[in-house]
């Protein structure tokens, strides 16, 4: 923020910069400084826009969502920790609903 108000100090004060620089150098500060005060406005358009949203973008997406989804991985690690963080069953348990799901509905699809 400081150095934004150096900037602005530098062109509103006509006399100092008369003497500091010549043409061609403030025309290159001036327009150093409008370039920087436009990224600064985009950047700040993005921080407030839509600060709740609440959907993926593309490259959140996995690249074919049909091979080695987050729930493929998981459920072919049969890993009993990761098992009860997401399902808040083990691997054994969930394997027991399945098999009786299977039982009752026919064939159960995971993915």
């Amino acid at each position: 923020m400081d150095h934004n108000l150096a900037i602005q100090h530098l062109l509103l004060d006509d006399d100092e910069a008369e003497h500091q620089f010549d043409d061609d150098e403030r025309a290159r500060f001036l327009a150093a400084a409008i370039i920087a005060g436009s990224e600064v406005s985009r950047q700040d358009c993005i921080d407030t826009r839509h600060p709740n949203r609440l959907y993926l973008c593309r490259p959140q997406l996995l690249p074919n969502p049909r091979i080695n989804t987050p729930w493929q991985v998981l459920y072919n690690s049969h890993n009993d920790r990761a098992f009860i963080t997401t399902m808040g069953v083990d691997v054994s348990t969930f394997s027991s609903l399945l098999t009786a799901m299977t039982r009752i509905g026919g064939r159960w699809t995971l993915w």
